[in-house]
């Protein structure tokens, strides 16, 4: 196998890692599969995390995709599109800011383990994804660029859904379907997790731990996930619980969002004793802008997160994100013209975790 030049450390390590191995995919070298993180370390010069930061940045890029037993299968850009003309689907991923410009945890998790569901689907049907990540205001420059591109046996957007474009997707004569997203439009399949059950699960869990007084952080575009909202309120009616505006609280998926979710709770009268929050990286942020604070977590305050990145302990909510990328293709390739479009719904499971307490045990 060909060996690839040390790395010098006058940029970021991490950078140039996945300049090194994104160039050298994008060449052939190293064939279907790539080497282990070992042998990459040990031939860059740098340390098993950093390699495996760079391959989580191509994984995301859909260059690559993990098995587990049969290791890191390549799929480069280049080759799939030219041998795969008429069997290639659009896969288009959106990532969203806030408004000053940090990049929110909304989707990280998730969209890896949907796209890699995706991947295997596709590769079993014998299709491939042209993959592109795009700002979800920049999404109809990707689309655009991918149409030109090569030709689509059709799309999936990803946790979007912004009418307008999805309706000009339409125009391609080709299926499209949303994922983790939902519009009630003719011709369009959708599949996405039930927010809404998973959100009442969780009320439901700290009800039976004898929390009363349940706080809820949504994200700060609710209009992109009114479920989940209007699951918190559901479960709190099927519990018999006092619902109260000053205890929803939309926030920022960022650590200065976590902290002023921190410092607003501290601040409610009466205060609640448990917060479910909008996916597990704003539980996972809050925990730590908590524990800066002096709050003890669970014994001061119970928190609870509705899905995505795993995060050891935490009580939770999750959903199977592989099976819905999986799905996702499976509705696509089903697709037909003028056929009834098909509509999933994915439910949650809880993970009871060590965030979330009885009162009795506070």
């Amino acid at each position: 196998m060909a060996r690839l030049p040390r790395l010098s450390r006058t940029q970021s390590l991490v950078s140039q890692t996945e300049q090194v191995l994104r160039d050298a995919i994008r060449s052939g070298r190293f064939g279907n599969r790539l080497p282990t993180a070992v042998e990459l370390a040990e031939q860059l010069g740098v340390s098993r995390e950093t390699v495996r930061q760079a391959e989580a940045a191509l994984e995301r890029d859909g260059l690559l995709v993990k098995y587990r037993r049969k290791g890191t299968l390549l799929r480069p850009p280049a080759l799939t599109l030219r041998d795969a003309r008429t069997r290639v689907l659009g896969y288009l991923q959106a990532d969203y800011a806030a408004p000053g410009g940090a990049v929110e945890a909304v989707t990280g998790a998730p969209a890896a383990l949907m796209l890699q569901g995706a991947l295997r689907e596709a590769g079993r049907a014998g299709f491939q994804l042209a993959v592109r990540h795009a700002a979800h205001d920049a999404m109809d420059r990707a689309l655009r660029e991918l149409q030109e591109t090569v030709p689509l046996r059709g799309v999936i957007f990803a946790s979007f859904g912004e009418e307008k474009l999805v309706r000009q997707a339409l125009g391609l004569r080709v299926p499209v379907v949303l994922l983790d997203h939902d519009l009630h439009l003719p011709r369009i399949g959708t599949v996405r997790e039930d927010s809404a059950q998973g959100a009442a699960l969780a009320v439901a869990h700290l009800a039976a731990l004898g929390h009363r007084r349940i706080a809820y952080a949504p994200w700060r575009r609710g209009d992109l996930n009114p479920w989940r909202l209007r699951g918190y309120r559901d479960g709190l009616r099927a519990a018999g619980l006092p619902r109260r505006r000053a205890w929803e609280l939309p926030v920022e998926i960022t650590p200065a969002g976590a902290a002023s979710l921190a410092a607003r709770l501290s601040e409610l009268r009466p205060g609640p004793t448990a917060v479910v929050c909008f996916n597990n990286t704003l539980a996972h942020l809050l925990i730590e802008a908590l524990a800066r604070r002096g709050v003890r977590v669970p014994q001061d305050l119970g928190v609870m997160g509705l899905g995505g990145e795993d995060v050891r302990d935490l009580a939770c909510v999750q959903t199977d994100w592989v099976a819905l990328g999986r799905r996702a293709v499976q509705v696509l390739l089903r697709a037909r013209e003028n056929a009834a479009p098909e509509h999933h719904v994915v439910g949650y499971a809880l993970r009871k975790g060590r965030t979330a307490a009885s009162i009795g045990a506070r």
